[in-house]
């Protein structure tokens, strides 16, 4: 013995409303996938960045106190090389 089913649809309407909602959130879930691929790589240039500052920041503390030792206390224009000795 079988049990027979009846088979309906949904209204071409209601299908077309599905499908339309279907397809926005595939294209949200891509579009959120490529966001969250950017974060990462901004969040390694951000550390890439706050290193290379790091070392920069101590390369110029360095070379601060080497001026420093050699010249004195002085003020330095960076761009000509010229200075004034303090006093």
């Amino acid at each position: 013995m079988s049990i027979i089913t009846e088979k309906k649809a949904l209204s071409p309407e209601d299908l077309s409303t599905l499908r339309d909602i279907q397809e926005k959130t595939q294209t949200l879930v891509f579009t959120l996938g490529e966001i969250e691929v950017m974060r990462i790589q901004l969040d390694e240039r951000y550390n890439q960045s706050k290193t290379l500052l790091a070392e920069l920041t101590k390369r110029e503390d360095a070379f601060n106190t080497l001026l420093s030792n050699k010249y004195g206390d002085i003020e330095l224009d960076p761009t000509t090389g010229e200075f004034n000795v303090s006093n």
